[in-house]
């Protein structure tokens, strides 16, 4: 199936082990503006990465094989795929940078920042736990990184239920520390 995501949010996420949702990384997150599934409409298999929802929401599917046919019928249907998928390996390797040289905190600021701008919501539903799993680090690293955000007044947070306060000045700890947003 191919879903083309109208709201919530879905982590590409890259387990240690197969099958296994508990440990990894995730690498992306595709929102409103995007789709999944996409590669098994072109023939291909579904790789290593699974799909993780972080927000609920809804979205629109369609089998592989009845949108193969449309893009059959339509080849420009493809050059908006490339863009799409393009668009999501400049995000997975933006991260992939993050993660290797940032520090945890920097990597909590652009979680939430993707998270914010994937989802459009007012308030990002996710625990410390989800958190951790998602950005691959322990628990009580995410819990006092979101501490010094929620200290700065950057973010508000309570059981789950996170609030940014100052999108402008996280954006601005990561131009400084890694580039912008994409």
């Amino acid at each position: 199936m191919v879903y083309f995501i109208t709201s919530g949010s879905i982590a590409l996420f890259v387990p240690n082990a197969k099958n296994d949702t508990t440990e990894g990384l995730a690498v992306g997150l595709i929102g409103h503006e995007g789709a999944i599934g996409l590669q098994f409409a072109l023939g291909l298999g579904s790789g290593n990465m699974q799909y993780v929802v972080q927000s609920a929401g809804f979205a629109y599917a369609i089998g592989a094989l009845k949108f193969q046919t449309l893009i059959k019928r339509n080849p420009q249907m493809l050059l908006t795929i490339s863009r799409h998928l393009w668009t999501m390996y400049q995000d997975v390797s933006k991260f992939a940078s993050i993660s290797l040289t940032q520090d945890i905190k920097s990597r909590l600021i652009y979680w939430l920042q993707l998270s914010n701008l994937r989802c459009h919501p007012n308030e990002l539903y996710m625990t410390h736990t989800f958190l951790s799993k998602m950005l691959g680090v322990r628990r009580a690293s995410i819990t006092i990184a979101a501490r010094e955000l929620k200290l700065e007044g950057l973010i508000d947070y309570i059981r789950g239920h996170i609030r940014i306060l100052d999108s402008k000045a996280l954006d601005q700890i990561l131009e400084f520390k890694v580039g912008s947003i994409p």
